[in-house]
């Protein structure tokens, strides 16, 4: 259900997009992007180098404007409703930036006074000790390899604890064990109340989407729970997160053959 900019309704989705497009230029780099998440759910966003995903994790962030369409948080609407968003949906980009003259500290105290929260250093220490950070707390990202400065962003984000987080390809720079131990947190925040959508290739065990939002050329071809989307593609659990992939991007392809 839809609200004006100014009231929200109990029984709006948490987070609901509808219909977004964005065109760069002549290209369509998102076309007709159309779904919902609720609270505890684990989304994973997959799809091929280029099929649109940094880009719609941008726009539902407010990053990048729309072309057309809305995303809603409880019913607002992102692009008149800045504050709110920034409150409640927080994105982890696949390559954080820090201001080269701060420590990691002195980011975490940045982004607390910024949302206005007091007592914040106790769960600062908690973050940055379950990430493996606390003894690098008072040294500059740009000495942090990129793992470390990848950690340090979700610190960031953890400590106001946002309704939505959005990760972009958070695997890439986390070597397997600090990937495990990700999800393993991931998890807890999970059971929280917190809602994640994330893009990746690489799936550990621990992660378990509750859906898959398959992406092509910058359209969702799917979306499905992992059990229907394999039936759907006549797939078994033996079969691989790029078995399903390949298997959704074959059939959006005999099917707009055949148009």
């Amino acid at each position: 259900m839809q609200t004006d900019d100014n009231q929200t309704t109990p029984d709006a989705p948490l987070l609901d997009v509808s219909g977004i497009s964005y065109r760069y230029g002549s290209l369509n780099a998102l076309t007709n992007a159309t779904f919902t998440v609720e609270p505890r759910q684990l989304v994973s966003l997959v799809g091929r180098n280029g099929a649109g995903k940094s880009t719609l994790l941008k726009c539902i962030a407010g990053w990048t404007q729309v072309t057309q369409g809305e995303v809603r948080i409880h019913g607002y609407a992102i692009q008149k409703n800045e504050r709110y968003v920034r409150e409640h949906l927080i994105l982890v980009p696949d390559t954080p930036q820090f201001y080269d003259e701060l420590t990691a500290w002195e980011h975490l105290q940045f982004v607390a006074q910024a949302h206005g929260w007091r007592g914040w250093e106790t769960d600062a220490e908690d973050l940055l000790h379950r990430y493996g950070l606390l003894s690098n707390k008072d040294a500059f990202p740009f000495t942090f390899s990129r793992g470390m400065r990848y950690k340090l962003a979700l610190c960031m984000a953890l400590l106001v604890e946002p309704e939505i987080l959005l990760l972009d390809e958070p695997l890439g720079p986390l070597d397997p064990v600090s990937a495990d131990e990700l999800w393993i947190e991931l998890n807890r925040h999970r059971s929280d109340g917190m809602a994640i959508l994330f893009s990746s290739h690489q799936l550990p065990q621990e992660a378990q989407p509750d859906r898959y939002l398959i992406m092509e050329q910058g359209e969702i071809i799917a979306d499905g729970t992992p059990d229907s989307l394999r039936a759907d593609f006549s797939l078994d659990g033996r079969h691989s997160l790029d078995d399903l992939l390949r298997s959704a991007i074959e059939a959006r392809k005999a099917e707009a053959d055949h148009v």
